[in-house]
């Protein structure tokens, strides 16, 4: 069985620094302003922590506060992140996800990953495949969990509705997460602060960070689609 694929993310509001890092790519932004790095960081498990390390760009301590979301082949875990970006401290909510199915992409045509950290007691983590020739969104298989009140809940439905500017990047997002024998959904909503766009292992990826208002609480995270090709102007 080969080593899952360990990526990891920060986001500091406070301080208005975030990141995502993962083998082959770290992304850093400093406010609006992207940095990219060809490499990713070093990164030493200890127990249930994990250390992420990038010469002199960032030394982070990933502790996780969640049980694990299983998202279909990838699990992920609601973080507590202390350390220093570009010599500066952080502490902060983050993620850690591992992939132990890697997506098919002969079979799909675009994955989006959603994280929406409130607190370290609320959040949402999805993740939704489309196969090659769907229609839109609706087409899509979403897999999603609520942290609400520090206990991990699956997501019966899940819909992630998406405006994209026209180069295809993300720029604000609608939420509706219905969990088993409730009525109504919980609902989110969020806009990009800041985003970039690069090429890795032959993929086009749009990550962008976003501003989250969940539940009628705000909160920060992620919004991160990849794609064999252009995505759709609109979804």
């Amino acid at each position: 069985m080969s080593t899952p694929a360990i990526a990891v993310a920060f986001f500091d509001p406070a301080r208005d620094v975030y990141g995502t890092a993962r083998s082959g790519a770290t992304l850093l932004f400093d406010g609006r302003r992207p940095t990219i790095h060809p490499q990713g960081p070093s990164l030493e498990l200890d127990g249930g922590r994990v250390r992420a390390v990038l010469d002199d760009r960032l030394s982070l301590e990933l502790e996780p506060v969640s049980d694990e979301a299983d998202l279909d082949g990838v699990t992920a875990r609601l973080c507590h992140v202390r350390g220093e970006v570009g010599g500066r401290g952080i502490d902060c909510l983050g993620t850690l996800s591992e992939t132990h199915e890697p997506p098919s992409w002969e079979e799909l045509e675009l994955v989006r990953s959603v994280s929406a950290l409130v607190d370290d007691r609320n959040a949402v983590l999805a993740l939704a495949r489309r196969p090659r020739g769907a229609r839109g969104h609706g087409d899509e298989r979403v897999s999603a969990w609520l942290l609400q009140d520090g206990k991990l809940l699956a997501v019966e439905e899940a819909r992630i509705s998406t405006v994209y500017d026209g180069s295809g990047r993300q720029r604000s997002a609608g939420l509706e997460l219905w969990l088993p024998g409730e009525e109504f959904p919980h609902r989110g909503s969020g806009a990009a602060l800041a985003g970039s766009s690069l090429e890795l292992d032959e993929l086009t990826v749009h990550a962008a960070v976003f501003r989250w208002r969940l539940d009628g609480r705000d909160g920060a995270g992620a919004y991160e689609l990849m794609a064999r090709a252009e995505p759709p102007a609109a979804a």
